[in-house]
């Protein structure tokens, strides 16, 4: 007789039985920006390194591409953030670390919509056990919103 099971397993070593399923946190936030894309893209990066205070290390193209590192503070966090996918004018990746979570990742992504666009920031997280995370969690969500709703406002302005 066989069966079917949905849950991961593995192979690896004697009685290796299914592999615990993760439960990842994914937090999403969209804004309709009356701009073009490349307008949209060119706030963003603008917005990220001003509110850092500039890049610590610059990347791969300089300053915002693969590899470049913003410190900045939330709260009582000091957290670095690094770019681990650049492509412009419609994605960016990074991993938060100095978060209370196991992992972290971000993507903002941005959408042709005619004159307008789509931007689109979402959150992979996963979360330390218990309650640990939800404290931080609650207040990267607010944080990346209000962002994204200056970013908005800026580029929709002109400034």
């Amino acid at each position: 007789m066989t069966s079917h099971s949905d849950e991961p397993t593995s192979s690896v070593g004697s009685g290796a039985g299914p592999l615990p399923k993760k439960a990842y946190t994914t937090i999403v936030i969209e804004r309709e920006i009356a701009v073009p894309r490349r307008v949209a893209w060119d706030g963003l990066l603008d917005m990220l390194a001003s509110v850092a205070g500039g890049y610590v290390s610059e990347g791969d193209p300089a300053p915002h591409g693969v590899g470049a590192v913003l410190e900045f503070g939330l709260g009582d966090l000091a957290l670095s953030e690094e770019v681990i996918s650049f492509e412009p004018p419609w994605r960016r990746v990074y991993e938060l670390s100095g978060a209370p979570v196991a992992l972290y990742q971000g993507t903002t992504a941005f959408v042709d919509r005619g004159d307008s666009c789509l931007m689109s920031w979402s959150l992979l997280v996963d979360p330390l056990p218990g309650s640990a995370s939800d404290a931080f969690m609650a207040a990267a969500e607010k944080f990346l919103t209000g962002f994204a709703d200056r970013l908005k406002d800026m580029v929709e302005s002109g400034g």
